[in-house]
């Protein structure tokens, strides 16, 4: 998931990074709206889109697992429990984002129950409030003070301009970002998305009252005006400082001899990125795994063996061999780097229940195969075993991982590859006697160079 949620942040960030860099001083306002919605839907979903691709070329050596069921220790200890700093950041982060929905309730709250009077104005809802605000817009209502309707008349352009920001739906985009700041608040790119598209926002309607041949220096002397008066309203579209200098020029700029190559580099942004963020499914991968859905062993089962031919680069294609009878490797007497002393088995009197892996034991095979590499190894004519121990807490958090075969550099990367495969991976923990209780999980594992 944490891979997930940076590949979101970094997607995000650079889309937002090429619009500033090329898009925002172009006078193409409706494509750069479509782009920076385009941006944020594209950066949450591509992630979790996967892409089949064809099998690679693989080696002849095979990965072997040796699973012993039986080999399953419970390991009895009085230490304090782990802290789980897991749980408290996902606390926090519900914290966080429970708050910044109650704001934006509270914001929609302020807008929805100011005082005055609704009329219906050029078939449009408009709504004259006593208190003295600068005219602004909200979901399907323009709001307006008292003042500003003179004479059964509302000023043309103040009109058009709130009027625009209401038939486009203005208000639907930056609700919608209001739900992605509540879901992923931790996103910095998200603040940037929102500057940038209210300024766009307010380049569109000022383009409606432009192209209706009123003159541009009286709207620049009514938006100044107008200004002095504003108050920030959270989700509303409203006269105000920060961007009206902005809005000047934008209103003089004429339209760039590169906004057609702008808009290709802005396309073709989207499909590099979708190379680099999307998942990659290779054929040989799908095929491993369709042959790994067989049914869990338990407890009683007899000795397994898994065969499974890695591919280059350190990933692994996974395939069945036939079973075989493998003898329980002895534990060492003596323990050395990387090495785990196993304790005794519990009293065979124990009511015990062994700590299982998201998604079964073959998950774990499949993906601690794809992570091990085995380009680093001579590729000679040999055979390299190893026992790898994974201890796991009553929590169900893997808290070590060991490895005591007589080739360091392959317990190395074998212990690496374990911990990258259990890492933020919660177990359904061990129980002894029907309580939670800490285990030490056997996998031997042995690697054939043919």
């Amino acid at each position: 998931m944490l891979t997930i949620i940076f590949k979101i942040i970094l997607c995000s960030s650079l889309l937002i990074a090429i619009y500033y860099l090329f898009l925002q001083r172009e006078k193409m306002f409706r494509f750069n709206r479509f782009y920076l919605l385009l941006a944020l839907v594209f950066s949450y979903v591509i992630p979790f889109v996967k892409i089949n691709l064809p099998a690679v070329s693989q080696q002849k050596n095979e990965l072997i697992f040796d699973e012993i069921q039986t080999q399953q220790l419970i390991q009895t200890t009085t230490q304090a429990t782990d802290f789980n700093w897991m749980s408290l950041i996902a606390l926090i982060c519900g914290f966080v984002s429970i708050v910044l929905i109650i704001k934006s309730i509270i914001s929609i709250r302020k807008i929805i129950t100011l005082k005055g009077k609704e009329i219906n104005y050029q078939n449009q809802k408009v709504k004259l409030l006593d208190k003295n605000l600068p005219p602004f817009s909200f979901w399907n209502k323009i709001y307006l003070n008292k003042s500003y309707f003179e004479n059964q008349t509302i000023d043309s352009r103040i009109f058009l301009h709130e009027k625009t920001h209401l038939v486009q739906k203005h208000s639907l985009d930056l609700l919608f970002l209001e739900i992605l700041k509540v879901i992923s608040w931790f996103n910095p790119a998200l603040y940037f998305y929102k500057k940038a598209m209210t300024d766009n926002h307010e380049f569109l309607a000022d383009e409606s009252i432009i192209q209706q041949k009123n003159n541009v220096k009286d709207y620049q002397t009514l938006i100044l005006s107008e200004i002095l008066q504003t108050k920030n309203l959270k989700l509303t579209h409203q006269f105000n400082y920060n961007n009206t200098k902005k809005r000047f020029i934008m209103m003089t700029t004429k339209k760039s001899k590169f906004e057609k190559t702008k808009k290709i580099i802005a396309v073709s942004a989207f499909a590099g990125l979708s190379l680099l963020f999307v998942q990659k499914v290779y054929a040989s991968e799908i095929k491993a795994e369709n042959q790994l859905n067989m049914p869990e062993l338990s407890v009683e089962s007899s000795i397994k063996s898994d065969t499974i031919p890695q591919k280059t680069e350190g990933k692994n294609n996974v395939k069945l061999k036939n079973s075989k009878k493998v003898k329980t490797p002895p534990t060492p007497k003596e323990f050395k780097e990387n090495e785990l002393p196993i304790p005794p088995p519990p009293p065979p009197a124990s009511n015990i229940t062994a700590a299982q892996y998201p998604e079964g034991i073959n998950s774990l095979r499949k993906n601690f195969s794809n992570i091990f590499d085995s380009s680093g190894f001579v590729k000679e004519k040999t055979t390299v075993k190893t026992n790898v121990y994974i201890s796991i807490d009553e929590n169900g958090k893997t808290t070590d991982v060991r490895a005591d075969g007589p080739n360091p550099k392959f317990n190395a990367e074998a212990v690496r590859a374990m911990k990258q495969a259990t890492e933020n991976v919660t177990w359904k923990p061990a129980t002894e006697n029907e309580k939670p209780a800490a285990t030490v999980f056997q996998l031997p594992i042995t690697m054939n160079f043919q």
